[in-house]
């Protein structure tokens, strides 16, 4: 588990305990563990993922009914079906790819294909999802 901490005025180490107390309560009195510290990397983030997930998904979602918890689901449920995915004997949808992911292989016309087939269903829905381009 990762968990984030920061550093104060003081370069104090500052960290939410009762979470990670939490966490490792799970385990036996005694339990050794590593604990890592590393300092944060900022990571390139994708444009298109950035508009999808900030404008077009939770304005879809919302538009639907769902609560800001639900995006992700409902975000899964889109890509199950835009990539006509079927169930395993079980009944779990298994290998759904990641459209916006660092390592999708994805290429970016079917992640745009992918974006645009989502707001014409918003719009066959009624929910019409003003993006700016460029």
């Amino acid at each position: 588990m990762k968990f984030k901490a920061t550093i104060d005025a003081k370069r104090h180490i500052e960290i939410n305990w009762d979470l990670v107390n939490t966490y490792v309560s799970r385990w036996k009195p005694g339990t050794v563990l590593d604990v890592e510290i590393v300092r944060r990397q900022s990571t390139k983030s994708d444009p298109m993922r950035k508009m999808y997930f900030a404008a077009i998904l939770p304005e879809f979602a919302k538009g639907l009914g769902y609560d800001p918890d639900e995006y992700l689901l409902f975000h899964q449920q889109l890509k199950i079906v835009f990539f006509q995915i079927k169930p395993d004997k079980k009944g779990i949808y298994r290998k759904v790819p990641h459209v916006f992911h660092n390592d999708s292989t994805l290429p970016i016309s079917e992640k745009t294909r992918f974006v645009e087939w989502v707001l014409r269903k918003a719009a066959m829905e009624g929910i019409y999802i003003e993006t700016k381009k460029g």
